[in-house]
């Protein structure tokens, strides 16, 4: 496995000097393991509908978003500057232009317009998956995940957007995401409901490898039974924005956050497993039932902040940090639920990240580093943490054909005995579009030898259809 990683650092290096290579320029500018809502989302064609628009134009391959998808989706999923005049359709107005006779004054109605046509999209997604060590090796999951993507806005401040799991593993898994944004300008926005904070390195939804989420948004420090994730989503509000850079270079990007701080993916992939992790979380559901409120555990609320710059430097690159600090529970004894700390946990997590898009769209890189402190205030035990490496390249061989690949690297401090101190997760995976909205990717996943025996760590790989329409 030395030797592995090894090989991995020098194809790394070998991409990177390749980015300094000009190319020519081209016409087209846990998955299962974690949580059955790990894949994320995918393209909203009710967009494209909408705008008469193809997809290629806020995507480079879904559901990975360029700078213009990025702009489309911090305005309320408007299009960029004057482009908010080229929509293929003719919103309906719900304001005084409508009003019937005998209506209210026309000026006690507030004017609005909402979309003409459908808001809605749907994506389904089938799987041949292979475990070797599984008593399965090998199965076809059928139809294994159908969801309902919809979003847009409602006159010029307010939209929308959300996705529900119709199905997955047969099973109807409910709301992933779903908030309302008030929108008046780039640089203030306000967003509401459950959604996924702003704070994360990179987006569990919107990332390009699917074969894997990235764990520095769920991984769990369990000594500390602190399962808080990312993803897929928290319950809040936030307010987030963006400026030009200092001497007009640039953007600066920010965002804030109160948000609840509930239980990750991890949670739940390690509820359908087994052994002494599996059997924690019970005991702490149990508690969390007793002892919480409907959607929290403790008074105390969540907080975050995250400052990014963007800039040029031979393509798009973006460098910024984060800041996150909660309150979670403690079971002083996990036999007894009645023994449970609401506030038993004050942690912190943060971190830096980049990310550079190479100008003519060959190469995309991304890295971060990523910290965990966890401080338990009534327990006589280490303080555990944990610290997670993470690179990533993407090489677009063609706009229809994307190999990546990615490395992590997990440390820890203060955990059981023989929990390892450090191990790696290497992902690959192989997008091919067979069209704008259908996607073939092929691609394993497997951990370092020392790796703890846990659902996010097992080593496998699939073939899967991804189609959104």
């Amino acid at each position: 496995m030395d030797r592995l990683a090894k090989l991995c650092t020098i194809c790394l290096g070998i991409l990177l000097l390749s980015s300094m290579v000009a190319f020519a320029p081209r016409t087209v500018t846990m998955y299962e393991t974690l949580s059955s809502r790990a894949h994320g989302t995918v393209p909203v064609p009710s967009f494209a509908r909408r705008f008469d628009l193809s997809c290629s134009t806020c995507h480079t391959v879904f559901p990975a978003l360029n700078e213009y998808g990025e702009l489309f989706r911090a305005k309320g999923y408007r299009l960029p500057g004057s482009g908010e005049t080229l929509e293929g359709e003719e919103p309906l107005a719900l304001g005084p232009e409508g009003k019937p006779e005998g209506a209210r004054p026309a000026s006690q109605i507030p004017f609005i317009d909402i979309p003409a046509t459908s808001v809605a999209g749907f994506q389904v997604l089938t799987d041949f998956r292979y475990r070797n060590d599984a008593e399965v090796t090998n199965e076809f999951t059928g139809i294994s995940s159908m969801g309902l993507i919809f979003g847009g806005n409602m006159g010029e401040r307010f939209s929308f957007f959300g996705n529900v799991a119709i199905v997955e593993n047969g099973k109807f898994e409910g709301i992933d995401r779903l908030f309302l944004q008030y929108n008046p300008s780039l640089g203030f926005n306000v967003r509401v409901g459950q959604f996924e904070p702003r704070a994360i390195p990179f987006s569990n939804h919107r990332r390009l490898l699917r074969v894997t989420p990235y764990l520095n948004g769920v991984f769990p420090i369990i000594p500390a039974q602190n399962f808080f994730g990312f993803s897929p989503n928290q319950k809040g509000v936030e307010l987030f924005g963006r400026f030009a850079g200092p001497g007009g270079r640039g953007d600066l990007q920010y965002a804030v956050g109160l948000i609840n701080g509930e239980p990750g993916g991890a949670f739940e992939a390690l509820e359908g497993g087994h052994g002494p992790a599996a059997e924690l979380t019970h005991a702490l559901e149990e508690a969390y039932e007793e002892h919480g409120g409907e959607f929290d555990f403790n008074n105390q609320k969540d907080y975050y902040a995250r400052l990014n710059y963007l800039t040029w430097l031979r393509g798009t690159f973006s460098i910024g940090g984060f800041l996150y600090k909660g309150t979670s529970g403690f079971l002083m004894d996990t036999e007894d639920p009645e023994s449970f700390v609401r506030d038993g946990n004050s942690f912190n997590r943060w971190g830096l990240d980049a990310r550079w898009n190479q100008e003519n769209g060959y190469l995309a890189l991304l890295g971060s580093v990523q910290f965990f402190n966890d401080h338990l205030t009534r327990a006589q035990m280490a303080e555990p943490s944990a610290r997670i490496d993470t690179g990533e390249v993407q090489f677009y061989f063609s706009p229809w054909l994307v190999p990546g690949f990615r490395i992590e690297r997990v440390t820890v401090d203060g955990f059981p005995q023989g929990f390892p101190t450090s191990f790696q997760r290497y992902s690959v995976d192989v997008l091919a579009l067979l069209g704008p909205n259908i996607m073939l990717m092929a691609g394993p996943t497997w951990s370092s030898g020392s790796a703890p025996d846990l659902p996010l760590f097992e080593n496998f790989a699939r073939v899967s259809l991804h189609l959104a329409f």
